[in-house]
């Protein structure tokens, strides 16, 4: 085996490592969805044609044989909703590269509560860092969308199905609406805190989590995180800490593949 390295062009490595950078992006940007689920049944399939195969299961391994040699146009088939989003969202940072940038899941998310403080309406976001929110999306309606500030808004219109719950926001993407939160059981908490409030720290005592909350009565802006509240924040302010806890960290953690693969992709 050892000949085989003594053969290795620079120019492989380059396209192993390229294939490798593809492969992860594509199961980070399918991770968390019902997407990935059809993904690991395809590669079982293709895992039980190799044991037919080697069993020499004729006929198991004749069906088999039909999807692997049509998994290509099944790939597309059953993923062209997830490849049209992922091209679609390559091609927005290759356009907005040399013009214009493109806002980022911070921005959208402060410019909705600013404009529903504005407009008195209550509003609950949590937006996942390191610690998984997957847990609060079990029994919430599931969206996996584009974080934009006019989705955003609708979901908290007065009077929807997912006014009342919260909007748990992960990675890039509105991953559900209407969840329930944890409420905090902190005695030293103002009694005059709602429970959108309660719920924001509750979350944040129970994981990594930043909490943007907006006021119903007062239309106040306030930001869970760490099981602490910071109440009244004007928007430029919001934007400010919200930046430095979700954007800031994130680019300087993670092994070195993420970083180079990030680093590529971004």
């Amino acid at each position: 085996m050892g000949h085989i390295f003594l053969n290795l062009r620079w120019q492989d490595l380059v396209d192993i490592l390229l294939v490798a950078i593809i492969i992860y992006q594509v199961v980070l940007a399918l991770r968390g969805t019902r997407a990935i689920q059809v993904l690991a049944g395809l590669i079982l399939l293709f895992l039980a044609y190799l044991v037919a195969r080697r069993l020499e299961f004729f006929t198991l391994e004749w069906l088999l044989d039909i999807i692997v040699k049509s998994f290509v146009l099944i790939v597309i088939i059953l993923f062209q909703a997830d490849i049209r989003r992922l091209l679609s969202r390559v091609g927005k940072k290759a356009l907005a590269r040399g013009g214009e940038q493109l806002p980022t899941t911070t921005e959208e998310v402060c410019t909705a509560a600013e404009t529903m403080a504005r407009r008195r309406i209550g509003a609950l976001f949590a937006l996942e860092r390191h610690n998984s929110l997957s847990e609060y999306l079990e029994d919430a309606i599931r969206l996996d969308s584009l974080v934009t500030k006019e989705l955003l808004i609708s979901l908290f219109w007065p009077h929807t199905p997912t006014h009342d719950g919260a909007v748990v926001i992960q990675k890039d993407r509105v991953a559900g609406a209407g969840c329930l939160l944890p409420l905090s059981k902190n005695p030293n908490l103002e009694p005059t805190l709602g429970t959108r409030h309660r719920a924001a720290v509750g979350l944040t005592e129970q994981s990594d989590a930043v909490v943007l909350v907006v006021s119903e009565t007062t239309g106040q802006i306030s930001l869970a995180q760490g099981g602490k509240l910071r109440q009244n924040l004007n928007p430029a302010e919001t934007l400010r800490v919200l930046q430095n806890l979700m954007e800031t960290p994130n680019e300087s953690k993670g092994t070195w593949t993420e970083k180079l693969a990030r680093a590529l992709w971004s």
